[in-house]
């Protein structure tokens, strides 16, 4: 196989905002993958990105010390509020300007439009033998719930970088996510 393969059957068009992926072909296929599937508005889950990179998931749960008179020693601790951190989503750049018109959605009125939206990691079906098959196997996916851009950036755009692939990251404010496997 080529480097540049076909991924997945090109998603059918959906209404104004929620524009389907359609240059899938355009991606390497990497080991693992994830896919990010936003609801259309009749409630049928459509795949508008591929990421090969997702940092900052991260959560923490804060603690709460109390202190006893009398006990020097110690502290209690107690489980307090869980707090999530922003996260980047990481591809190489493709026609599709959905990542961007959702960044500046609501910047001239000072608001931003919250999704929900599920990150799907998958890779390559070993099992895959013919087109009735899934050309992808899902690991795991994980839920996030409230979500809106805070930051979209490229890298560099330089003559001595002709050779690179150009990388779009998005950073995603939310309210909490849930891990949902397969």
């Amino acid at each position: 196989m080529g480097l540049l393969q076909t991924t997945a059957k090109p998603a059918k068009p959906s209404p104004k905002k929620l524009t389907p992926l359609k240059d899938i072909e355009e991606y390497p296929v990497p080991a693992y993958q994830f896919a990010i599937e936003i609801d259309d508005p009749s409630g049928n889950a459509v795949t508008v990105a591929l990421f090969q990179s997702v940092t900052g998931m991260s959560v923490k749960r804060a603690v709460d010390p109390l202190t006893e008179g009398g006990v020097n020693n110690f502290a209690y601790e107690f489980p307090g509020h869980v707090s999530y951190e922003h996260i980047t989503l990481g591809a190489g750049l493709t026609s599709s300007d959905f990542f961007w018109e959702w960044m500046m959605d609501g910047q001239y009125d000072g608001r931003a439009q919250a999704k929900n939206f599920v990150l799907v990691q998958r890779r390559p079906n070993p099992d895959y033998a013919s087109a009735s098959d899934d050309i992808f196997k899902e690991i795991k996916r994980w839920n996030f719930f409230n979500a809106f851009p805070v930051g979209w950036r490229i890298s560099d755009l330089s003559l001595d970088d002709s050779q690179k692939i150009v990388i779009e990251s998005l950073e995603l404010s939310f309210d909490y996510f849930e891990l949902r496997k397969p």
